[in-house]
């Protein structure tokens, strides 16, 4: 009854100003209505999480034109379109972390960027790709981005038209492959190549020379302990890394260490 007799009272009040001040009601009525139109449209937005993506391309997939009761009810949907994108591994949408009066029109778009891990060629086209074997943009397309000269070129893949499967299998392995053996080694990898039955060539940075190790099921010694002897050989053989032209770790308990031809023996290989 007290809210009726309020908004009874409010009208009459309203009554009497447009009735005796005509222009100063439409200056109110204008004022009200340009308050409640901001209050409804206007929105400010905090974008977080964006390393390899910018503001702009992520405001490309934003609702903007649409009102902030329509952005509270359907925090969801934003969330599905974002996450459509190539870089998107998740997004989230929220009220901005402030004081309730503040927080109505102000939300924080939260963004998990894929990690993207490597760079390999498919068709004749190459591609990023993440941990996962997700596929992200063209390579042409990550000189803008701040990833350029850090991802792990990989080789030997299958054909993605013929298997998908097959490849994503593939470079979920050598996800795997890397983070084992960097650990061990303790060096960037640069290049992997997969050579068949298992077996896979690895190119660290900063040694003129590749490693190949044993993997698959049929690999008798784990990775990780592959990894231990690679690190061991490369410590013995340190001053003589332009004498290596392979190390070869894909045997049951033995690593061979394949030294490039010296003039004598080119010499001599040449002579017989």
């Amino acid at each position: 009854m007290r809210a009726l007799i309020t908004v009874l009272t409010s009208l009459s009040v309203a009554t009497l100003l447009a009735v005796d001040n005509p222009q100063g009601f439409r200056e109110v009525l204008e004022s009200v209505s340009t308050r409640a139109a901001h209050l409804w449209n206007d929105k400010e937005l905090r974008i977080d999480g964006l390393q390899a993506l910018s503001r702009a391309e992520v405001e490309k997939l934003l609702p903007l034109n649409r009102s902030v009761p329509w952005w509270h009810l359907n925090a969801t949907e934003i969330q599905a379109k974002l996450s459509q994108m190539s870089w998107v591994q998740e997004a989230k949408v929220e009220s901005c972390p402030d004081s309730w009066g503040s927080r109505w029109g102000c939300f924080v778009v939260r963004i998990k960027e894929r990690q993207p891990m490597f760079l390999a060629t498919f068709e004749g086209n190459p591609w990023v790709i993440d941990r996962e074997g997700s596929f992200l943009v063209p390579q042409p397309e990550l000189e803008s981005r701040q990833f350029a000269g850090k991802l792990i070129s990989v080789k030997g893949l299958a054909a993605t038209a013929n298997s998908p499967d097959l490849v994503r299998a593939q470079l979920s392995a050598a996800a795997v492959v890397c983070n084992t053996i960097e650990k061990e080694v303790a060096k960037p990898i640069r290049e992997l190549e997969f050579l068949g039955q298992g077996d896979f060539a690895v190119s660290f940075e900063g040694l003129p020379f590749p490693v190949v190790f044993a993997g698959g099921r049929d690999a008798k010694i784990p990775l990780a302990e592959q990894g231990v002897r690679c690190a061991a050989l490369l410590k013995q053989l340190k001053t003589r890394f332009s004498d290596v032209a392979k190390i070869d770790l894909a045997f049951d308990r033995v690593g061979v260490v394949q030294f490039r031809p010296t003039p004598a023996s080119e010499k001599v290989s040449a002579a017989g």
